[in-house]
């Protein structure tokens, strides 16, 4: 299995390390209480992790992707709300590669933590140069932490054709809704944005246009990105789960004196089968990675790559809801208590798999790649 370079050990790789650290001591209190501890969102906003996919000229760092997954495969072990978290927040500084570039003064002076929702319900209505943006924008990962928000609208393209746009607000101009109260990544503080402002007609993004900036982690297909991202998620949740159920197995005696879980056969085949599909599902997530960084350190990436991407990532998020769900039934009743980790994990895997990059639309379009040779724009 291929496996990735990690991130340098400079200011930004150890702020990385100190956010796992806080993370895993606070992953109780995300569950608890719906949203992260207030240390834990102060040690994501000082990592690297908002800057890690930002243009250079706005303040940002351009890690390569493999870097970038790492380190979100790195906080999710420590705590997959936080993982989540930093999964919406990483990527999303590529955004501003699509930024015109005679706006893009705008935005330099900030310390941006870019997050928002791709779900097109509000409206944008032009008055001259700028625009009225209003409605409201659910499940928008990150909240309390954003400096900016990228939030979607209908528009139509300059051909005509109906398409999206994504604008970028301050908070200042958002109404957070705390109404976050899910199964899974309970941490996370998904909330609703409410927004009624008027924007700069250029403070907008179309993430399917060509990028302003050419360089590897732009020309790298921004979908793939995000879907892979949380990919690693889904990835560091299965794996969390392989090792909760060990320990379980190992400390849980069954009935009538027949020994320890970890000796029952049906057990052994039950780990056996997870482990090897976790390992098959990363393995393909690792090269088809790999194969699409290689092809954008060079140039373009062609179609093929990315729908196997795209593929892979909806693979690994799948792979690792079953998997958590099939350990999470061979735990028995000993899987029901928290302490023991399985049913957290099958719990967050479920939200992560609701995901619509990873889930029908993210297989949908590969799927009419292969059988129609049509590459949607959002592929």
């Amino acid at each position: 299995m291929t496996t990735f370079s990690t991130p340098p050990a400079d200011a930004g790789a150890v702020a990385v390390q100190e956010l796992c650290r806080a993370a895993e001591a606070h992953r109780e209190f995300g569950d608890r209480y719906g949203t992260l501890h207030p240390k834990v969102w102060q040690e994501l906003e000082d990592s690297a992790l908002p800057r890690a996919a930002l243009p250079k000229q706005f303040g940002g760092l351009e890690w390569s992707v493999p870097q970038l997954l790492e380190a979100v495969r790195e906080v999710s072990v420590a705590d997959p709300a936080t993982g989540w978290v930093a999964a919406i927040n990483g990527p999303a500084g590529a955004f501003l590669s699509r930024l015109s570039p005679s706006v893009a003064g705008d935005f330099t002076d900030r310390h941006l933590v870019i997050g928002g929702s791709s779900v097109p319900v509000g409206t944008a209505v032009r008055h001259g140069t700028r625009v009225r943006l209003r409605g409201r924008w659910p499940l928008v990962t990150g909240a309390p932490s954003m400096t900016l928000a990228a939030l979607a609208a209908p528009a139509t393209g300059p051909d005509g054709v109906p398409g999206t746009r994504w604008w970028l607000v301050p908070p200042s101009a958002l109404v957070i809704e705390k109404d976050w109260d899910a199964l899974g990544l309970r941490g996370s503080a998904s909330y609703t944005l409410g927004c009624d402002t008027v924007v700069p007609s250029g403070h907008s993004v179309d993430l399917t246009a060509p990028t302003n900036i050419d360089a590897p982690m732009f020309r790298y297909p921004l979908y793939g990105l995000l879907a892979g991202c949380i990919a690693e998620v889904a990835r560091a949740t299965a794996d969390r789960a392989l090792a909760a159920f060990a320990n379980l197995a190992v400390t849980t005696r069954t009935r009538y004196g027949a020994g320890p879980l970890a000796e029952q056969p049906v057990a052994q085949a039950a780990y056996a089968r997870a482990h090897g599909r976790v390992q098959a599902a990363a393995a393909l997530l690792d090269s088809a990675t790999t194969l699409a960084w290689s092809s954008a350190q060079v140039g373009e990436v062609p179609t093929e790559q990315v729908a196997l991407l795209r593929s892979a990532c909806c693979q690994m998020v799948d792979t690792a809801q079953e998997v958590c769900r099939d350990l999470f039934e061979a735990g028995g009743s000993a899987a029901i208590h928290r302490r023991n980790g399985l049913e957290g994990c099958w719990r967050d895997t479920v939200v992560i798999a609701r995901h619509a990059l990873v889930a029908a639309r993210g297989r949908q379009l590969v799927g009419a790649h292969h059988l129609t040779s049509t590459a949607a724009k959002d592929l």
